[in-house]
């Protein structure tokens, strides 16, 4: 997610991403005036995407958040999506979404192998299209009406801005900048007022954005800026793991050190194999406790 005005998309694009976004969200059965937020891990089992939560580091001072991999066997399509969880909470929300138009459209690397560099207006289609599912055009707009009477928010101070941003953020769950994207996109705000926006530091404990958001639900302003470093899958694949297990298919060490990877054990699904692991398994979960 980047800032709002570095690409700009022209008339037929933006209405295409609109299209799909309604779309999508009339396929999940979600109304235009309610929020997604955490649901949408949820959603995609609608659409048989299979979540693997990992928390990848930097590489070289960049940042992965999520990527979309799809593999064809002779009867299945399976469509995995990675989300980097040392990313903030907000951003893994926004990730999952910013997948999902790759998987709806089947476009960018994922679906094109010789696709070396990610195609930027793809890209920002992308984002632009996760922004509308988790934020529809008219529940911000009707959000601007109930705050201020009228579709323009350039006159309002900065302080009252800031405020509004917090609650929209509270509600629906998408980063600062998405928002201040969203403001800009629709002409809510104008540009000086989205490059003071894009200098505050919305992370930071002590600042004034931080303090606001703390005092409107304190517990949500923790979550949507913790990197939860969570490790899962999606429960799909953990089934199919075990009965793999149970069919014979897999044998105790591959069952034991698969479930492993994804910071499961054999007892979380009601096996107790303390007597049948050898010594080499026990030493392997030792050191995954140190």
């Amino acid at each position: 997610m980047s800032k709002s005005n570095s690409i700009i998309l022209d008339e037929k694009k933006i209405y295409e991403v609109k299209d799909l976004a309604s779309e999508t969200r009339r396929f999940f059965g979600v109304c235009p005036n309610v929020p997604i937020a955490n649901d949408i891990k949820f959603l995609l089992e609608k659409q048989g995407i299979i979540l693997c939560e990992y928390p990848f580091p930097d590489t070289n001072g960049t940042h992965t958040y999520g990527n979309i991999t799809c593999f064809k066997t002779d009867k299945e399509t399976f469509t995995f999506i990675g989300l980097n969880t040392s990313s903030f909470y907000d951003e893994q929300i926004f990730a999952i979404a910013h997948a999902i138009y790759h998987y709806k459209t089947q476009l960018g690397k994922a679906y094109t192998p010789d696709m070396e560099y990610e195609d930027q207006v793809i890209e920002k289609m992308a984002d632009r299209f996760a922004a509308e599912l988790l934020l529809p055009e008219e529940a911000l707009k009707a959000a601007v009406m109930k705050e201020i009477g009228k579709s323009d928010m350039k006159d309002v101070s900065e302080a009252r801005l800031l405020r509004f941003i917090a609650r929209i953020q509270c509600e629906w769950w998408l980063p600062f900048q998405a928002i201040a994207n969203r403001l800009l996109e629709e002409g809510f705000i104008d540009e000086g007022q989205y490059d003071k926006l894009c200098k505050i530091d919305c992370r930071n404990e002590n600042g004034m954005y931080r303090r606001l958001l703390k005092n409107i639900d304190l517990e949500i302003s923790e979550l949507l800026n913790k990197k939860t470093k969570t490790i899962g899958v999606s429960n799909r694949v953990v089934e199919t793991i075990i009965n793999n297990y149970e069919d014979r298919f897999i044998d105790d060490d591959e069952f034991v050190r698969t479930l492993a990877l994804f910071d499961k054990r054999p007892e979380d699904f009601g096996f107790d194999m303390d007597a049948e692991m050898d010594d080499d398994l026990k030493d392997f979960f030792e050191s995954e406790d140190d």
